[in-house]
């Protein structure tokens, strides 16, 4: 089975709940900063992907504009997966992230070192505008 990505999301706050809910809070699409290049404000990146049974090693990166990657060091781990298809609910917190430029960045989950999805972060200046727009 490929590994299928059934929810993706950038919000303010994630949390799973005692009784294994998740909950998503604040959920965008585009950032504005004061000054760019500067740190990101706090968020959370929340994806639900379905794997077969086993363990995967899965990790995120961040690629900005010129698609060179944000990250130091990509957030890496090893998710083990009881039942095939079930959904495994991935949560990632950023603080700070360094943004060196506008533009759309792209936030990449891999599974097994394969990219299984990329999702888009716009990211303005505080004028609100994107380069090459007036």
């Amino acid at each position: 089975m490929e590994p299928t990505v059934r929810l993706a999301l950038l919000c303010d706050y994630a949390l799973r709940s005692q009784d294994g809910k998740l909950s998503a809070i604040g959920i965008f699409s585009s950032v504005g900063m004061a000054e760019i290049p500067g740190p990101s404000p706090p968020f959370f990146v929340v994806i639900s992907v379905g794997l077969d049974r086993g363990t995967h090693p899965v990790s995120l990166g961040i690629v900005d504009p010129l698609g060179q990657q944000v990250l130091p060091e990509q957030p890496a781990f090893d998710v083990e997966v009881e039942a095939p298809g079930m959904d495994t609910e991935l949560l990632f917190q950023f603080n700070g992230l360094p943004l060196p430029r506008p533009g759309i960045y792209q936030i990449q989950l891999f599974v097994e070192g394969r990219l299984v999805h990329s999702m888009p972060l716009s990211v303005q200046g505080a004028s609100g505008q994107m380069p090459g727009r007036a």
